[in-house]
């Protein structure tokens, strides 16, 4: 029984890390769209869902823009 629990909690962990590491490695090629490939859709989504920083940068690259 305390093998079962063990080997859950350990998958538990790998699966956020896991999550985790995508969204990171997502929203840095989300934001090299919205500020190299002029990609507005890539902006406005970095808007709901990136962190601070990219946030600004996004927002920032679409008043550059003028939308």
């Amino acid at each position: 029984m305390k093998n079962l629990f063990l080997m859950f909690s350990i998958s538990a962990v790998g699966t956020i890390a896991l999550t985790s590491s995508l969204t990171s490695g997502l929203n840095k090629s989300t934001l090299n769209q919205c500020t190299n490939n002029n990609s507005n859709s890539a902006c406005e989504y970095l808007l709901t869902s990136g962190t601070d920083y990219q946030k600004k940068i996004a927002q920032q690259t679409l008043l550059i823009r003028g939308l």
